[in-house]
């Protein structure tokens, strides 16, 4: 009879467990689930009545589609073999997939439900998108369709600094790319982070969009400070990514056109803000003219004209001035091509720059009328004629004022505070100042 070695034993039952269970098939469920720091990936396959332990290295689990969970029941193609040191027999993965779209639906089910139930897709955690964002950092493939139509349509709507992080955009790696590049954004500096994120691709089959139903994916964007819209395949497509974005577009084409306005419809509501103010200050300065004219009585309507020519001045220095800025600033936005740093710092001062001309204008002309009412107050002769004064008046409502003058009238009226009295020069005895 023969004698063996322990390892040549089992040297020939790994032999002839190989050679007879190979290309082997098997649908099962998937456990306890390990992967070490090598990347290899070992967990067992079971059904009702048994187990076997299973591996799959890291370079075959890679290539697939899919990432392994716990719970999740799978095609496995590869063979039996042994591990000699343990005198144990193992299945080698060589592929897997899902057992069927109705198992992956149930895993995604069930993985909505446990990140909603942490609050992740709440819409109070949603961040507001910017208006002009100077930066838009895109995480896409960096070949395709989807980046240059994204591109072409920025630049046709208001041209934007754009910062690419290239993906990939499906298969294992997918996922850790993902959200390394949305947490590489976020750790940028200040001055050369994006303002708006977009995570985009293409169509493609349900598996191929696995990546964007990661855990780790949807967590990376929830996390994020800077805002994030999403656009993953095609307006039917939903992903998890979907609900922890702070917005949802049904293309990457739609992404770039919710990420920044468009220049026509800007230049026409400055003009329309222009319009609105313009009116107003306007209007202001009727109701402050009106009153002037209203206040204007006996000789102090002279005074009274000079304020309201100061006022027409401003005014006119004013509606100008207003003209001349909105011009300029419509003409420098019209001629928007290229994403350069000064344009932004144009545009986004629109707006700053008119409201300190308005306040400042504005401001100057409520002094000037402010100065023309008190001298309006000052001077009123209801006033002074209130501190004992009287007002001599002939009977054309002219006034009287000297006694020579006076001479010449057979009455005249004395006009106080509270009434005129009517009088003759014969009752009063002529006497002349000589001091």
């Amino acid at each position: 009879m023969e004698e063996y070695t322990v390892s040549r034993l089992s040297a020939l039952i790994k032999r002839s467990v190989e050679q007879n269970f190979s290309g082997i098939r098997l649908k099962a469920e998937v456990s306890a689930l390990k992967i070490p720091s090598s990347g290899h990936l070992y967990f067992t396959l079971k059904d009702a009545d048994a187990v076997i332990d299973a591996v799959c290295w890291k370079g075959v689990a890679q290539r697939q589609k899919i990432k392994l969970e716990d719970g999740m029941e799978v095609r496995c193609l590869g063979r039996v073999t042994t591990y000699q040191l343990h005198s144990k027999y193992q299945f080698m993965v060589e592929e897997f997939e899902l057992a069927g779209i109705g198992e992956l639906l149930k895993l995604l089910e069930e993985r909505r439900k446990k990140l909603a139930d942490e609050g992740l897709f709440d819409a109070s955690r949603k961040k507001p998108l910017p208006e002009i964002p100077k930066l838009i950092g895109i995480i896409t493939s960096s070949t395709g369709a989807v980046i240059k139509d994204m591109l072409h349509r920025i630049g046709q709507r208001f041209p934007r600094e754009i910062l690419l992080w290239p993906v990939l955009v499906q298969g294992s790696e997918a996922a850790r790319q993902i959200v390394d590049a949305i947490r590489g954004m976020n750790a940028l500096p200040p001055d050369k982070r994006p303002d708006l994120l977009i995570v985009a691709r293409g169509g493609g089959s349900f598996e191929d969009l696995m990546p964007f139903n990661e855990e780790s994916v949807v967590r990376a964007t929830a996390e994020s400070q800077i805002p994030i819209i999403s656009a993953v395949g095609h307006e039917t497509d939903t992903t998890l990514i979907d609900y922890a974005a702070d917005l949802r577009a049904p293309t990457p084409t739609a992404a770039a056109e919710f990420a920044v306005p468009e220049r026509i419809m800007l230049r026409a509501n400055v003009a329309k803000v222009f319009s609105q103010l313009t009116l107003l200050i306007s209007n202001n300065l009727e109701k402050k003219k009106l009153f002037l004219r209203s206040n204007r009585i006996l000789n102090i309507e002279s005074v009274v004209s000079e304020r309201i020519q100061r006022a027409d001045y401003v005014f006119d220095r004013m509606g100008s001035g207003i003209k001349n800025k909105i011009s300029w600033k419509s003409v420098l936005l019209a001629k928007i091509i290229l994403p350069k740093p000064m344009i932004q710092k144009n545009v986004d001062g629109i707006f700053q720059k008119l409201a300190f001309l308005f306040i400042a204008q504005f401001e100057n002309a409520k002094n000037l009328l402010a100065l023309a009412a008190s001298g309006i107050e000052s001077n009123s002769c209801a006033n002074i004629l209130k501190k004992g004064f009287a007002f001599v008046e002939s009977n054309k409502s002219l006034p009287i004022t000297s006694v020579k003058e006076a001479e010449k009238h057979s009455n005249f009226d004395l006009v106080f505070s509270d009434g005129r009295l009517q009088v003759s020069p014969k009752a009063f005895q002529k006497k002349l100042f000589t001091d």
